[in-house]
This record gives C-alpha cells, structure tokens and sequence, in this order.
C-alpha cells in the first residue's frame, strides 16, 4: 500500500506543491489538482502516517524534510524510483504467487513481452526507466566511486553504462581515467546529454553495441553496474568473456552489484532488506529463468568461467559493494 500511495503523491506532484505554497489547506490544494477535497485529505493523512508530511490546526499540511526527497529536482530525489516502481514494476510484483508457482516472469505475463522489449515499445516507460536509473546516483554510483580507487586506471569502459550516470561520477571524482560508455544504440542521446552537461565531452565518448557480441577494446578497467543480475550464469558470463577478449594486459574487470550474505554472513538492516528487495525484483519481472542476486561464491564462479579471478570485494556505504577480478 504505501508505495502505491507514494507514487499517487509523485503522479500528483504533491511533494512539489507542498514545498512551494508552505502550509496549505487540504480545500485549497484540492482545488489546484481538480479533486475531490475528502479524497485529498485521505491520501495526505496516508502520507502523514510515512512521515512525508505534517498535519497542523485548522485541516493544513506541510511537507517534511523526508518528504523532500519526493521533489524531482531534489538532489537526491526518489520520486523517479516511486514513479518506476508503482507505474512499471508493480504490474509485475501483482499475483507473484503465479511466479512462484509456474516460474514463469512477470513481464511476460503482465506485458506480454521482455521488460526491455516494453522499455523499446513504450518510450513513456523507457524513459521514466531511465530517469530512475540516473536517479540512483546517490544509492548505487557514488558509493561505489567513494569506495574503490578509480584513479588507478587510464581507460575505464562502463558496459551497460546507460545515461552514463555512473561514468560522469566517476570522471568528477578522479580526472586521470579517460571514458568509454558502452550500451545498445538506443542509449546514446540519453548518454551525450549527460556528457555534455558534466563537461566532460573531452575525456569520455558514447560506443553504441551489444555487449553479447563484442565490447571496445583496449579498457584496463571493464565495469558492470547492476548488469549480471539480470541474467542466469549461461548468459552472464558472455559478456565477460567478451571483456576477458578485450581487456588490457593487467586490467581489471569490476562488478558493481549487490551481494546476497549466505550461511554466517553478516545481514546488516537495510543493506540487507535492499539486497532482498532486489533479488525478488528479479523474481517477479524474469521469473525462475532470469537473474539473481548473487552470493560471493556464486560470483566466483561466474568469474571463474569467464577467465578471471575473483581479487577482492568491497563494501561501500550503499547495499552494494565493488567485486575487483583480474585476468588468469
């Protein structure tokens, strides 16, 4: 329920609303919005029960500082991740019972189709992928730019790099590395727009492919951000394999990914909780022949089978750690 709501309130663009007027009536914010004043007042309650707003004398509200992170030009904004969740994957988390049972994936039967194939047909849903994928920034890219040296390397190719999100944070962090973006065409404006914006046109370049056929050559550092888990082992280690063809003599390959603790492994709160979330993620969108989130022997071993070895991994302050692997 509460996400459900929470993406009524970004629909709405409540959030925003509330921060520009300050304390407003529930009557005259019902009125800005064109719906009926008992209903804005029920969903504003609901959000007074997640702590996104407050309620004060004489039936007004205000939002709280949790709820700022529902403003789209928040720094670190979630409302993308609302949006994406409660409009694109909720269909898929509906009757996961069926999932389970049958293993057959959400998105075939919600859809009728491959999530990424939806993503392709619908560019409202591509789009507002995207976004969300830009938008974990704060969550998943800069821990993991704070926690591994990036400044060793002189080329670093992002595989699967998207809107280049992760590449621009890496660049602003360290300026030695030059930067290769690497994903399907369909990536590329989305990619130069965050390039250009970052100013950094002169030391990174969008290269348009299929990571399951080849990856550029002459990278001495190969990344994969929340990539491999999205396939099965069989598929997964194509693409590494592709980066062992092409991986500079002493390079590494990094892997930026959630790490499922397995046996006496720590399970820390939330890092934990995220982990989990993620993996059933998987579950519900690709179904028993998709993607998992893996544990620490289970990447070994994919590893392994590509050609590497499997150096270190390292933690960061997100859900998410940096698996480090060189070449055998």
């Amino acid at each position: 329920m509460d996400g459900q709501v929470l993406c009524v309130a970004a629909q709405l663009g409540l959030a925003e609303r509330l921060a520009q007027s300050g304390p407003v009536t529930v009557a005259d914010l019902a009125s800005r919005i064109s719906i009926d004043t008992v209903t804005v007042e029920r969903i504003l309650r609901a959000l007074v029960s997640m702590k996104v707003c407050d309620e004060l004398a004489g039936s007004r509200f205000q939002l709280t500082s949790l709820g700022e992170y529902l403003r789209p030009n928040h720094p670190d904004s979630v409302e993308a991740r609302v949006l994406v969740h409660g409009q694109v994957f909720y269909p898929m988390w509906d009757k996961l019972i069926e999932t389970v049972r049958t293993g057959e994936g959400g998105s075939q039967r919600a859809l009728g189709m491959p999530f990424f194939e939806h993503l392709i047909k619908e560019p409202a849903a591509g789009l507002l992928f995207d976004r969300t994928m830009a938008g974990e920034g704060p969550f998943r890219h800069r821990p993991a730019v704070e926690a591994y040296d990036f400044g060793q390397f002189k080329t670093v190719v992002d595989v699967g790099g998207g809107n280049a999100a992760l590449m621009g944070e890496i660049q602003k962090a360290y300026p030695q590395p030059t930067g290769i973006v690497f994903d399907l065409p369909r990536a590329a404006d989305a990619a130069q727009h965050t390039i250009v914006a970052a100013g950094l046109s002169d030391r990174c370049r969008f290269i348009g492919g299929d990571a399951f056929e080849t990856v550029p050559g002459g990278g001495d550092a190969y990344v994969l951000s929340n990539f491999l888990v999205i396939w099965q082992d069989d598929r997964a280690v194509i693409p590494l394999r592709n980066c062992r063809k092409a991986i500079a003599e002493n390079g590494k390959v990094l892997l930026i990914e959630w790490v499922m603790p397995a046996g006496s492994e720590p399970r820390e709160g939330f890092r934990f909780w995220d982990t989990v979330a993620r993996d059933l993620l998987m579950l519900s969108i690709y179904g028993s022949g998709g993607g998992r989130v893996r544990t620490r022997s289970g990447f070994q071993d994919l590893l392994s089978a590509a050609g590497f070895e499997m150096t270190a991994v390292v933690p960061t302050r997100g859900s998410v750690s940096v698996i480090e692997a060189k070449p055998v």
